[in-house]
């Protein structure tokens, strides 16, 4: 079984989906498809995490990248790829995660 999200970054008009897998060994196989170079750039060495990288943010890989790349700040595929592998893991409920369907930033301008 696998792990799918969709970030659609409305701001910049980029999507990117990014897949995460168990394997056996119990290490994620990572997979992401964007339309961003940045994105692309992002996900170069995250193919495999283990579960320090899901849950040891000062030593994560996702978390370090993140910090190294020419990326906006306020970029959610970081949020989406660690989304992802906690549901992968177990560690945010498959069932739930599929009732809620999303997760949303609200612009709430001038209220």
């Amino acid at each position: 079984m696998s792990t799918s999200v969709r970030v659609k970054s409305n701001i910049c008009a980029k999507t990117s989906k990014i897949t995460v897998s168990m394997t056996p060994e119990g290490e994620f196989d990572v997979q992401v498809k964007s339309d961003c170079d940045n994105i692309k750039n992002f996900a170069q060495g995250l193919e495999k995490l283990s579960m320090e990288d899901l849950i040891d943010k000062p030593n994560s890989k996702v978390i370090n990248r993140y910090c190294e790349i020419s990326m906006s700040t306020n970029c959610l595929v970081p949020a989406g790829l660690l989304t992802a592998a906690w549901i992968e893991a177990g560690l945010i409920s498959r069932s739930r995660a599929k009732a809620v369907q999303q997760s949303v930033v609200e612009y709430l301008i001038d209220e």
